[in-house]
């Protein structure tokens, strides 16, 4: 089973809207739905567009630690998927979408760090609030981890069946954000 977990923005969504009144709608653009942010690390390895996939339900909290997550589960260069449940009950690019939203702790991203993964993606606008967004977005660069925001349809996943997770962005020197598409597969037989 093939599943979209792309945030898809129409021509009319206000996000849109929002970006071309930007002082750079360029940069702004890149920022706008499903993305991976590259603040400090524009090469991402061509390998990276397939890893294997391990999804972490956190709907429970408003902050995701170590006691939510089984780190002994995260194999390296995968792709972790928190699902906040923020993008089932607030539409993307309405205020109560960016506003206070749930969040990764900050002992949970550096134990994430450690076990060498790819990506962190979440459904939502990130995985820490405010100042703290872009200064953790660039630490995980720094570290070979890129953050992919707002993802949609994680509860389609089955829990406890593997999945491989496709990424696919195209580099654009003058974005800090780079638009994406990611795909997972899932055999949901036997």
């Amino acid at each position: 089973m093939l599943l979209d977990l792309t945030t898809v923005i129409t021509p009319e969504h206000p996000a849109l809207a929002w970006a071309r009144q930007q002082d750079n709608p360029h940069m702004a653009l890149g920022h706008v739905g499903t993305h991976l942010d590259v603040y400090e690390c524009r090469h991402i390895p061509l390998e990276a567009f397939r890893c294997p996939g391990v999804l972490v339900d956190v709907r429970h909290t408003d902050e995701a630690g170590l006691a939510d997550v089984d780190l002994d589960a995260i194999p390296a260069q995968a792709f972790v998927l928190f699902r906040t449940g923020r993008i089932e009950h607030h539409t993307y690019g309405e205020s109560a979408y960016f506003h206070n939203h749930p969040q990764l702790a900050p002992e949970l991203i550096e134990a994430l760090l450690a076990r060498r993964i790819r990506f962190i993606g979440i459904d939502g606008p990130g995985i820490r609030r405010h100042a703290e967004h872009e200064q953790v977005d660039r630490h995980c660069e720094r570290h070979g981890v890129h953050i992919v925001e707002n993802l949609c349809g994680l509860n389609n996943l089955v829990p406890g069946k593997p999945f491989t997770v496709f990424t696919f962005w195209q580099d654009d020197p003058q974005r800090t954000g780079l638009p994406c598409r990611v795909i997972a597969e899932q055999d949901v037989t036997a």
